[in-house]
């Protein structure tokens, strides 16, 4: 599954979503999604990978509206759980 996520660049596309006129749901999904498989990724490479091409960063600075508690946990939980990650 892995491969095909790097083969298909699905990390650019999910980042891409995040600055369309969409739901707050959608956006919701997106950080779950990107946090469960940093979160299960037990490989240095794949790791590598997805902190290598700036996505993340992306992700981390982008503009979400906060106001929305929904949204505001997933995003701390998003941030937790890469911090986890760089320092196990």
């Amino acid at each position: 599954f892995f491969d095909f996520f790097c083969e298909k660049n699905i990390l650019k596309h999910c980042i891409e979503i995040l600055g369309q006129k969409c739901e707050k749901s959608v956006k919701v999904q997106v950080i779950q999604s990107l946090s469960i498989l940093l979160q299960n990724t037990h490989s240095e490479t794949a790791v590598f990978y997805l902190l290598s091409n700036n996505y993340i960063n992306d992700l981390i600075v982008h503009k979400f509206d906060f106001s929305d508690e929904g949204l505001l946990a997933y995003y701390i939980s998003f941030l937790k759980t890469l911090s986890l990650k760089l320092n196990p």
